[in-house]
C-alpha cells in the first residue's frame, strides 16, 4: 500500500491584503499526479475563522484538483492564529487520534500528532498504524526551536512508525545540504538563524534539527547522535547520490540564499517504509509563486499489517 505524502508552508495561508486566494494552495500541486493520501501544511492563517470555512475551502479545493475527498484537522500553535493542519483521504486512511486545539489538558508532545490506520492493510485489530507530526518551528529564536524539537524527540525510537513535517525554521549541519551566505544577510535574520563565532564569522544555528537527526560528520559522511529521526533528503541522497538536495524555500526570498528548511523526517520505525526514489522538492512553474516556500512530496509503502490497533 503506498501512501503518497505532502508538506506545503502555504504563506499566511493565502491571506494577503486582506483577502484570501486558496487558489494558490492548488496551483503548488501543479505538478503532482499521484494525490497524497496525507498534505501537513504550515500556516494555515484564520483557518478557524466562520466555522472554519476556509480550512474546508481548502480541503474541496484539493478534493477537485485529485478527485479525493480530503477532510481536514486545524491544529495548535500558542504563537498566535497560524497554527498547522492535516489534509487526508478518508478513503485510504482511518483517523484514529488528533487532539483538538480547544483542548486545554494536552500535554505538548502531543499536539498536532494525528494517528491514521491504514484502511486496506486489514481489519480494525489488525490495520498498519502510523503517526503523522506537522510542525512550524519558531523563527525568532534558536533557543525555541531546540526546545520545539525536544518534544518530538521521545518519537524517534517508538514502535510505531512515525512521520514528521514541517517548517522547522533551520537547516541541519553538513555542507552536502543548501548553504546560506550569511555575510550577504542582515543581522535580524542572523540573529534569528544563525550563530557568530568567536572570530566574528556567522554560521547556521542547526542545533534544532541535529537534536532529532543528529550531527553530520564531514569524515565518515554520516551523522552521529540525535534521537532516530532520519531525514527523507538524505535517505533518498544516500540511495541515488544524484538526487539534488534543493532548496525549500523560493528564489529571492532571503538574502544571500536559500536553505532546506522545510523537512519530511522519518523515525526508525517508520524508515524502511520510506521510498527513497519518491522525495522531491517541487520548484513553482512560475512567479508569483504561490508562497515563499516549496512544495515537499515523498511516499511510504507498507505492503503488510504493523502494530497493533490503537
Amino acid at each position: 500500500m503506498i501512501i503518497p505524502i505532502a508538506l506545503f508552508n502555504f504563506e499566511n495561508g493565502g491571506l494577503h491584503d486582506g483577502r484570501r486566494n486558496l487558489h494558490l494552495l492548488v496551483d503548488a500541486f501543479h505538478d503532482v499526479d499521484a494525490p497524497p493520501a496525507v498534505i501537513m501544511l504550515c500556516e494555515a492563517k484564520q483557518w478557524h475563522e466562520n466555522a472554519h470555512r476556509p480550512l474546508h475551502q481548502a480541503a474541496e479545493l484539493l478534493s477537485d484538483r485529485f478527485g479525493t475527498p480530503y477532510v481536514g484537522v486545524l491544529g495548535h500553535d500558542t504563537r498566535g492564529p497560524i497554527p498547522p493542519a492535516i489534509l487526508y483521504d478518508p478513503t485510504v486512511l482511518a483517523l484514529r487520534c488528533w487532539h483538538d486545539p480547544a483542548e486545554q489538558h494536552v500535554f505538548a508532545d502531543k499536539r498536532n500528532i494525528a494517528i491514521f490506520a491504514i484502511r486496506d492493510t486489514g481489519d480494525h485489530d489488525t490495520r498498519a498504524v502510523f503517526a503523522a507530526a506537522v510542525a512550524h518551528w519558531d523563527a525568532h529564536c534558536g533557543t525555541r526551536r531546540r526546545q520545539q524539537a525536544a518534544l518530538l524527540d521521545r518519537y524517534g525510537t517508538t514502535d510505531m512508525p512515525v512521520i514528521v513535517g514541517g517548517d522547522l525554521n533551520s537547516t541541519a549541519s553538513g555542507a552536502h545540504l543548501p548553504q546560506r551566505d550569511w555575510a550577504a544577510a542582515g543581522y535580524r535574520a542572523r540573529a534569528r538563524k544563525a550563530r557568530r563565532h568567536p572570530d566574528g564569522t556567522w554560521a547556521a544555528d542547526t542545533d534544532a534539527v541535529d537534536h532529532l537527526i543528529g550531527r553530520w560528520n564531514p569524515d565518515t559522511h554520516r551523522r552521529v547522535d540525535g534521537c532516530g529521526f532520519h531525514a527523507i533528503a538524505e535517505i533518498a541522497r544516500m540511495a541515488n547520490p544524484h538526487t539534488p538536495l534543493l532548496p525549500t524555500v523560493n528564489d529571492g526570498i532571503n538574502a544571500g540564499g536559500s536553505l532546506l528548511i522545510d523537512w519530511l523526517l522519518a523515525n526508525t520505525a517508520m524508515r524502511p517504509h520510506v521510498d527513497p526514489d519518491s522525495y522531491r522538492v517541487h520548484v513553482p512553474a512560475q512567479r508569483p509563486y504561490p508562497s515563499d516556500h516549496r512544495l515537499v512530496t515523498a511516499a511510504l509503502s507498507f505492503d503488510t499489517p504493523i502494530g497493533q490497533a490503537r
